[in-house]
């Protein structure tokens, strides 16, 4: 196994930074989800499934990258 085969402490750092700045996106996407099912707030309601569906998987994507 070559060292570029094994995540440095580099790696992980850059993983932790991609993670901190994405995290209001996900807030958005939470708050979202929190809104009033009112007239127009079933849409928001789905688009904010629709967006932590997409977060998550993102987050995923983006560990088994660095991890």
């Amino acid at each position: 196994m070559s060292d570029d085969d094994v995540a440095g402490d580099g790696d992980f750092e850059k993983l932790e930074t991609i993670i901190e700045h994405f995290q209001p996106i996900e807030n958005l996407f939470s708050v979202m989800g929190a809104a009033d099912s009112g007239v127009q707030g079933i849409f928001v309601r789905q688009w904010a499934e629709i967006g932590m569906y997409l977060s998550t998987n993102f987050k995923k994507q983006v560990e088994q990258l660095f991890c």
